[in-house]
């Protein structure tokens, strides 16, 4: 099988070019492989995600489920980025949470920091389904929100299902979304935004601004 050195990766479920060598907060290499096979040879799948996306006056709080699985006979590892989208408006997240669902509950995943994501290895068994929760809390300078989509490309295939759910505080106005909600519903001073898409392959990322 073909090798790409640095390997692949997700990134809000995405992926891009894994950096061989990062180490992490102890100063060691993350474990596996970070010599992984091409994207178009991997036989795992990103099929779905359920995102919600929560922004107040300072700070955008991102809460999501990711769905993979291996569609082989044959075990396989594939590296994951995660993208935060970080410039001067947009802080790296002062809190970041991953975890990995096993036999029913959440457990805490071990990531790598990058200076504009998160990384981490994913090993599956043939025929392997695991489900992924991340939680980020990003302080903003701007009244715009943004989750990143775009990097669904480098996957090379849509994902089959992707929920969002946008959750605007009642207060703000001339709120501006980058879609066209499915529907629109009112909680509390929430105002709750939600799309469904299938067979998602994005242009643009998901974005959300306000006066």
């Amino acid at each position: 099988m073909k090798r790409l050195a640095g390997g692949l990766f997700l990134a809000a479920a995405l992926l891009i070019p894994l950096i061989s060598g990062c180490q992490n907060d102890s100063g060691t290499p993350p474990a596996g492989n970070s010599d992984l096979a091409s994207i178009r040879q991997n036989q795992v799948r990103f099929y779905r995600e359920y995102v919600t996306v929560e922004p107040s006056a300072t700070r955008t709080t991102v809460t999501a489920l990711y769905y993979f699985r291996n569609d082989s006979d044959e075990s396989s590892t594939v590296g994951i980025s995660y993208p935060f989208p970080v410039d001067r408006h947009h802080l790296y997240p002062f809190q970041t949470k991953v975890w990995e669902e096993r036999q029913g509950s959440f457990e805490p995943l071990g990531f790598v920091r990058g200076e504009t994501d998160v990384k981490w290895t994913m090993s599956f068994t043939p025929r392997e389904e695991k489900l992924i929760k991340v939680r980020y809390v990003q302080e903003i300078r701007t009244r715009r929100a943004i989750y990143i989509v775009t990097t669904t490309k480098l996957w090379e295939r849509p994902i089959e299902l992707a929920e969002f759910e946008f959750r605007i505080p009642a207060s703000f106005g001339g709120v501006l979304l980058s879609f066209t909600p499915d529907r629109t519903e009112s909680r509390g001073d929430t105002v709750v935004y939600y799309r469904r898409f299938t067979e998602f392959f994005p242009d643009e990322d998901l974005t959300v601004s306000w006066d």
